[in-house]
Formats: C-alpha cells, sequence, structure tokens
C-alpha cells in the first residue's frame, strides 16, 4: 500500500495537476489575512471552507490519474479494488498536508490574529480542517470514482453539492420542505456554527452531539462510497 501511495503522489506531483487547485487556496489564504487582528475561529472557518473545495477538486484530479487499463492492472497488483481506493484516500491526506499546515500557521507566523490562541481553539480548528478536507474527499470520490463520475457534468454536480451543502441553513429558512433531503448532503453548519463568532467557541453544550453526528456521517459515507465503488468495477 505505502508503495502505490508514493507512485500516486509522485504520478500527482507529475502531471502539475496540483497547480490550479494549489494556487487558489494559497491566493484564497494570502487574502483572508490580508489585514491583521483578524478573529481566530470565524477565519479558521473560512479557511475550512477553502479546504472544503481544494480537496474535492484534488480529489477529483487525483482519480483522473489513470486510464482504464492501467487501473485494472493496478487493481491485479493491489489484490483488491478496496485498497486501491483507499491507497487513493490516504494520497490525498498526504497531498492535502501542507495545505492544512499552512491554512493554520501562516495566520500565526504573520501575527495576524488579534485573541491569544488557546488550546481549545487550536484544536476546534484543526478539527474543523480536517472534517471538510474528508468532506472534499467524499464529494470528490462520488463525482469522480462512482457512476457519478462517468456523467458528462460530474464536475458542474460536485460544485453544486458544494454549494447546497454550505448553503443548507438559508435554504432550509428559506423552505421547511428542504430539510426533507438537505440532509444527505455534508453537514457543514453543523461544524460551521462553532466558529461564527470570533475568538469564542459557541455552542459547546451540542459540541460532542455535533461531533458525534459528524463522525457517524462520515463513516457511514465512506462505507457507502466503497460500495458505489465496487458497483462502478464490478
Amino acid at each position: 500500500m505505502s508503495s502505490f501511495v508514493h507512485y500516486q503522489i509522485k504520478s500527482y506531483i507529475q502531471s502539475l495537476k496540483f497547480i490550479p487547485p494549489a494556487s487558489l487556496f494559497l491566493l484564497w489564504i494570502f487574502i483572508l489575512y490580508t489585514y491583521d487582528n483578524a478573529p481566530i475561529l470565524s477565519n479558521y472557518g473560512a479557511s475550512s471552507i477553502a479546504i472544503y473545495l481544494t480537496i474535492t477538486w484534488i480529489s477529483m484530479t487525483v482519480f483522473s490519474l489513470e486510464e482504464e487499463q492501467e487501473k485494472y492492472i493496478l487493481f491485479f497488483q493491489l489484490g483488491r479494488k478496496e485498497k486501491y481506493l483507499i491507497g487513493k484516500w490516504l494520497s490525498i491526506i498526504v497531498i492535502s498536508l501542507p495545505l492544512h499546515a499552512f491554512a493554520i500557521f501562516y495566520p500565526i507566523m504573520t501575527d495576524s490574529f488579534k485573541g491569544s490562541l488557546s488550546l481549545p481553539l487550536i484544536l476546534i480548528s484543526v478539527s474543523s480542517h480536517v472534517i471538510f478536507s474528508f468532506f472534499g474527499i467524499l464529494i470528490g470520490t462520488l463525482f469522480s470514482a462512482t457512476k457519478w463520475g462517468t456523467k458528462k457534468y460530474s464536475w458542474l454536480s460536485a460544485v453544486l453539492v458544494i454549494v447546497l451543502s454550505i448553503s443548507a441553513k438559508s435554504l432550509a429558512e428559506l423552505a421547511s420542505i428542504a430539510n426533507w433531503f438537505l440532509w444527505i448532503f455534508p453537514p457543514v453548519f453543523t461544524v460551521i456554527k462553532h466558529m461564527e463568532e470570533g475568538d469564542e467557541i459557541l455552542f459547546l453544550e451540542s459540541l460532542f452531539t455535533d461531533s458525534i453526528f459528524v463522525l457517524l456521517y462520515l463513516i457511514i459515507s465512506f462505507a457507502l462510497l466503497i460500495i458505489l465503488f465496487k458497483r462502478k468495477e464490478s
């Protein structure tokens, strides 16, 4: 598995497909911290959204590295199709690490925050970036490694899902009927609502239950992705 992950990362770097998403992400972070005295949590919440978009993009390009024939050769070498999928996920995680590090440490190194960092603030900020990264992997995999990825408008569909997940709260307030289908989208607001108020962690009493909900959502979603991937490749 480690050799496959190394091969994927090397192939991705050589393809130069990382340049557009990484460049836009860095630009987002630079603009976000143009001015000093930035609130900690709300700005980290904004960079978490950037991670969401960027990792979705990276995931879809990582899954497009091989042609069909090369993919089946990799299936044979790895022994199981699930290993191919998990190897792709591990590769995306490794590729995303420098982006996570930059998003977290750039404002600290440039002294952009108006408040002082505490351990709870750091933990919830890092957790938010990691969770949104997993959301991005979910969306990217769904629209590139399953039958949904064979559709003509897979990229447009991925963008639509991201937009709906980010605006789910507003849509639910506009039309209560939206609650019947918005639950299938990544629970962005469940995470981001704890980071809306400057340097204070909001809704602390619901933080534990929200964390459990997000964890269960991720576990179920990744399990479903494995099933959808195997069906596509059967």
